[in-house]
Parts: structure tokens; C-alpha cells; sequence
């Protein structure tokens, strides 16, 4: 696999134009947040949730990226808009779900803001990772618990989906995230049960190898490995994630919480990902 093979994400158009198995209904009436809606895996969630009905938030630290991003969902008849916020800031975080749930309370809350960056473990600097755990493991937190204890208060169900990386196997050069995902995943298994009978169901999905704007941190000499990381021998793409965020979001999924979906191509059963160049003494 190349660089060339890797587009990179969707276009707005072809966001607009995918083909889903879900009915243009199925989530009307619902309101939901994305966090790292702007772009790459978010954007796509957001997309496809707003083209079934629901009416759509999406957040991040960059505003003109979320105001055009909102503003094309828009210009298609969509219900969309933006906050811009820091979910790796607590207070941030919890003013801006205040204001979310003054227009109207949330139903769906998607995590999937974070980023990551590849580097031997051995070389993290403090701030690398520390930066890393604010972003996928703090931030993400903050949002759950934030978004958790507004619908207990309003005696409200709630549903949450976080997007975490696959991390069974864990991922060369990229401890740090992998440590954050983690614990992502297993706060949420933690909280599924803890949360069910204030009716909040809390499910991760966990992609492999996507062909997103966060492929762009890599090599191209990482790249061009990547087809090895799974028996399928390519990558998934965000439209993939986003119909898997739209089942967990929807009424199919109302007795699944604490659970994993995994989408990668089979990739934790068979294969290697290095996220950096394979060095010589393990080729």
C-alpha cells in the first residue's frame, strides 16, 4: 500500500452521497454532540447522524474549521452547529454541556475528539505524554461524567459512544495513546454498569487502520506497511465508523452497553501494525 492509496478521509459531497442501510428517520428527534466533529472519523459520524434526523452539535478548539464544517451540513438542509471548547479543560467542558442542555438535553454523546503522534516509547517527553493522556484519556472523561451527571439530574437516559483505537495487541511507537485508550475503554465497561440503572448505556468502538485525516501523521514509509495490519490487507474507511457510531446510537442497539465494537478488518487476530518504519531487526 502507498500514500497515493489513501485519500485521506471523504469529501463534504461524498459524505452527502454514501449509501447507509439506515432509514433518513432513524434518529429524529434525537440531539447529539460530537466531540472532533470538524474532520477525519467525527466529521463522518456527525454526517451520517444529522442525514438520519438527528439534530447535531459538533465541538473542537478550532473555530474556523467548525464553522465551515457546520456550515456545509447546513448549506444540505441539515440541522448542525458548533461549539468550540477544550475537553481537556474540566470547567470548559462542563460550561459548555451546560449550555448544550439549556437549548435541550442531549441524547447521544459521541466522543471521538484526540490525537496521538508516533514515537519510540523509550523518547516521550513528560509534556508528549501527558498531552496524549489529556487528549484521549482526561478529555474524554470529563465529557462522560460531564454529560453523565446532566441527565441523572434531569432524570433523563442518555447514551454515550467513544471512539477508542484497538489496543488488544497494543500498537508499536504509540504507548501513550494506547495507555489512554485503554483506559477509555475499560472506564466505560466500569461505568456501563454502574450507570444502567440511571438508563445511560456506555459503549466504545474501536477502530484499526482508517483512511482519515489522522493517517497524515505518519510516514509514508509507516504507510506503506499498513496493509499488513490486518488479513483484509486495507484500510476502513470513516464511513465505516460512522455507520457503527449510527447503530449504537439508535434504538437497535437498546440493550447493548459496556461493549466493544471492534473494526478492523480482523487485525487483532492476525497481523502487524508499525506505526513507525519497521526497523531492521524485526523485519
Amino acid at each position: 500500500m502507498t500514500e497515493n492509496q489513501f485519500k485521506f478521509g471523504m469529501s463534504e459531497q461524498q459524505l452527502w452521497e454514501a449509501d447507509t442501510v439506515y432509514a433518513n428517520d432513524a434518529l429524529a428527534g434525537n440531539r447529539v454532540l460530537v466531540s472532533g466533529g470538524g474532520s477525519g472519523i467525527g466529521q463522518a459520524i456527525a454526517w451520517l447522524l444529522a442525514r438520519l434526523g438527528a439534530a447535531v452539535i459538533i465541538t473542537g478548539r478550532d473555530h474556523a474549521k467548525l464553522e465551515a464544517a457546520s456550515a456545509a451540513m447546513q448549506a444540505r438542509g441539515l440541522d448542525a452547529r458548533h461549539m468550540v471548547f477544550d475537553i481537556r479543560d474540566a470547567d470548559a467542558v462542563a460550561a459548555a454541556l451546560d449550555s448544550a442542555f439549556a437549548d435541550a438535553a442531549l441524547d447521544i454523546l459521541v466522543n471521538n475528539a484526540g490525537g496521538q503522534f508516533p514515537q519510540p516509547a523509550i523518547d516521550f517527553s513528560p509534556n508528549g505524554w501527558r498531552s496524549v493522556i489529556d487528549n484521549n484519556l482526561n478529555g474524554t472523561w470529563f465529557m462522560m461524567q460531564a454529560a453523565a451527571q446532566r441527565w441523572r439530574d434531569a432524570g433523563r437516559p442518555g447514551n454515550i459512544i467513544n471512539i477508542a483505537t484497538v489496543i488488544d495487541k497494543g500498537m508499536t511507537d504509540t504507548a501513550h495513546t494506547c495507555a489512554a485508550r485503554a483506559g477509555v475503554i475499560y472506564a466505560s465497561k466500569t461505568v456501563a454498569v454502574e450507570w444502567a440503572p440511571l438508563q445511560i448505556r456506555v459503549n466504545c468502538i474501536a477502530p484499526g487502520v482508517i483512511d482519515s485525516e489522522g493517517m497524515k501523521v505518519y510516514s509514508d514509509e509507516a504507510r506503506a506497511q499498513f496493509h499488513k495490519a490486518n488479513p483484509m490487507l486495507r484500510p476502513g474507511t470513516v464511513w465505516d465508523v460512522a455507520q457503527a457510531a449510527a447503530y449504537l446510537a439508535s434504538d437497535a442497539s437498546n440493550f447493548t452497553t459496556g461493549d466493544v465494537m471492534t473494526l478492523d478488518g480482523g487485525g487483532r487476530y492476525w497481523g502487524e501494525l508499525w506505526t513507525a518504519e519497521k526497523p531492521d531487526y524485526f523485519k
